[in-house]
């Protein structure tokens, strides 16, 4: 296993919108990607960060990020997936004081950053 840069959700500003509903941002050791749901017929800026989640199927098991979650106009909501660059699966270990841990159904464990900026939504990807 290798540890890699230090990642963060990106920032706002960072994302690109390539396609009406399509978004991208680099990261360090991988790209950022996110498709909006459903038919998008115009542009749609990112508007703000809303979290980031990572899941653990137990309290000593490892962390797998989900996504990062933003604000598009009115009630629409962005899903930012990480790929890593050579494409395989990966975990993450959380970094900083800005995750804070909650009990999911089935016995998850959610590690959740909310109420902060995208780029204190740290992490270091593990493969």
């Amino acid at each position: 296993m290798t540890a890699q840069a230090t990642e963060n959700c990106p920032t706002v500003s960072k994302i690109e919108q390539v396609s009406p509903g399509v978004y991208r941002a680099s990261g360090h050791d991988g790209e950022w990607t996110g498709v909006l749901q459903g038919v998008v017929t115009k542009k749609m800026p990112v508007q703000s960060f809303d979290l980031a989640i990572a899941i653990q199927e137990g309290a000593d098991a490892p962390q797998m990020l989900q996504h990062c979650t933003y604000n598009i106009g009115g009630r629409e909501a962005l899903d930012m997936r990480f790929i890593a660059k050579n494409n395989k699966d990966f975990t993450i270990k959380t970094a900083g004081n800005a995750w804070k841990k909650e009990d999911g159904p089935f016995g998850l464990v959610y590690n959740v950053c909310e109420k902060t900026s995208a780029e204190n939504c740290k992490f270091t990807v593990v493969q």
